[in-house]
């Protein structure tokens, strides 16, 4: 596992990413679709793997920040941890960026596990 996405959420999604492109020197990379119905940007540090997720607040009302994990298999991860004694708040599910996990640390801290995929593929 590695960390892929740090979401970060804001009224105004491209003035954040001007924020980061031009004030701190990150890279836009791409638009993504991470949450339904809301609009998604990604920036990344000149020399990192690690994207910032940046979001509107209405793409996913309630939701607070929360660390993104990449795994390669998602089942298989969840079933790992589970049996390290995570205990996850979402089973895998199927969501607009891949299939997803939830679980948090025991001071509330949000981890999402995510099996990218690419549904357009499939058609």
């Amino acid at each position: 596992m590695r960390i892929k996405y740090v979401p970060l959420f804001a009224e105004d999604v491209d003035e954040q990413v001007r924020f980061f492109t031009e004030t701190l020197g990150f890279k836009p990379v791409e638009k993504a679709n991470l949450y339904k119905n809301g609009k998604t940007r990604l920036v990344s540090a000149p020399d990192g793997d690690v994207l910032i997720a940046i979001s509107d607040n209405e793409a996913y009302e309630g939701f607070k920040s929360c660390i993104i994990m990449n795994t390669d298999d998602c089942i298989k991860t969840y079933h790992q941890l589970k049996t390290d004694g995570v205990s996850f708040s979402k089973e895998p599910q199927y969501m607009a960026a891949g299939l997803v996990a939830e679980f948090t640390d025991g001071y509330g801290n949000r981890f999402m596990l995510l099996e990218e995929r690419n549904y357009d593929d499939d058609l």
